[in-house]
């Protein structure tokens, strides 16, 4: 007879992980998958929040992350005239006081062996190509080195990230979302000094952002976002890879990267920020991280969101199986655990997003900031900790971004 687990989950990132963490430590039988063979690389920004960085120390591993990771306790904000407004973490409460840049291809293997030491079954490569229920299971359809495989499970979990096909597949996602459209790649032999994370807005397509994260004292992940949606999308490229040339062949950039060397591929990925109007749930599945559209529409942050959804999505379902209730009305409630911490989040950042990264506005929000220390923390819990963001749109803060932001003063 075909082994029954408690929970399969779909895809080994970080969001799968955590919760296969989670769930497998209280005891119940998880089988993860993944289409790749870990370690895998992954297109990212690979900056950890302290919100991320809480989650791991829960975990138990955030000492091994900290001897693999590059720490900066440093923000800074470049406007496209060349204003610089830059500052240190804040000091939080039971948070780091500073960011982690890891590359996604040692900070994942260390989660998911997170996972399989507290006792997760894991396969892969599995590309999963089905999903159905039948009777009080979910069967999990797949292929394994070209040979049909099939698993069953209690509960399934999508962790797939923005791979939307799955989705798709299964009626869990109606048609494709808007997508944020970002490049990537590494550069070594950096001579000059990068002592902070920096969000570049210069020589990018606003509404957009460029970023170089110091990996470590002599090399830099360096990025470009553009969200191509409504309007903007009439004077956007068509792709984030065009964009990225422009943004390296910049003075700025030319200059930081002056004798380094290209360290692999420009690699383009699309990052899904739709959360405020995804699906989180179907008939005994739950959906976390990026799959359902946790990913913050201002900053592209999206790795602290995939292991706290996954944290919440195994505590209720040990909920669930401890009532024996597997229903729709129990997953509703999963959902709802969701928008009341991320609803109105996301809804209000999309309104960030529109207001401060319009051409029109940026250089004098970056003046602002620099001007104001109560407006660089105001916006730097926004921006790193997700906090107060209801105060970033108030009347009373776009009047002070104004009257701050005026040239001259």
């Amino acid at each position: 007879m075909q082994e029954i687990f408690d929970v399969a989950i779909v895809g080994a990132g970080p969001s799968g992980s955590t919760t296969a963490h989670y769930l497998a430590k209280e005891g119940f039988n998880v089988l993860l998958v993944d289409k790749f063979n870990f370690p895998r690389d992954k297109t990212c920004g690979d900056g950890l929040t302290p919100r991320a960085l809480h989650i791991l120390d829960d975990m138990g591993i955030l000492d091994t992350v900290n001897q693999v990771g590059y720490r900066s306790n440093k923000l800074e904000l470049i406007a496209p005239k060349g204003h610089t407004a830059s500052a240190l973490l804040p000091k939080k409460e039971n948070l780091c006081d500073y960011l982690l840049v890891v590359p996604r291809l040692i900070l994942d293997n260390i989660i998911l062996e997170r996972a399989l030491t507290s006792g997760t079954n894991f396969q892969a490569p599995v590309r999963v190509t089905g999903i159905e229920q039948e009777g009080n299971t979910m069967l999990v359809k797949g292929e394994q080195r070209d040979k049909a495989i099939t698993f069953r499970a209690r509960m399934v979990i999508h962790a797939t990230g923005a791979n939307t096909k799955l989705l798709l597949n299964t009626g869990l996602l109606k048609k494709m979302p808007q997508m944020v459209l970002t490049a990537r790649t590494y550069y070594d032999g950096i001579t000059s000094t990068v002592d902070a994370a920096q969000c570049r807005l210069d020589n990018v397509p606003l509404p957009g952002y460029g970023w170089i994260f110091p990996v470590s004292d002599t090399s830099v992940n360096v990025g470009i976002g553009l969200f191509r949606t409504g309007l903007a999308s009439r004077w956007m490229p068509k792709n984030a890879r065009s964009a990225f040339d422009t943004f390296i062949q910049s003075p700025p950039l030319q200059k930081l990267l002056a004798g380094a060397r290209q360290a692999g591929p420009i690699k383009g990925f699309p990052i899904r920020v739709d959360f405020a109007r995804s699906l989180t749930f179907g008939e005994r599945t739950m959906i976390v991280g990026e799959a359902a559209g946790l990913v913050n529409p201002v900053t592209g942050e999206g790795i602290d969101y995939g292991m706290e959804s996954g944290k919440m999505a195994a505590e209720h379902l040990s909920h669930m199986f401890a009532i024996g209730d597997f229903s729709v009305k129990q997953l509703a409630a999963f959902d709802k655990l969701l928008r009341q911490r991320y609803q109105h989040l996301f809804v209000l950042s999309d309104r960030l997003r529109l207001l401060y990264l319009n051409p029109l506005f940026v250089n004098q929000v970056v003046r602002a900031v620099s001007r104001s220390e109560q407006l660089m923390n105001l916006f730097m819990n926004i921006a790193v900790e997700n906090q107060n963001v209801y105060r970033g749109l108030a009347p009373s803060t776009i009047a002070k971004v104004i009257f701050k932001g005026m040239p001259g003063r």
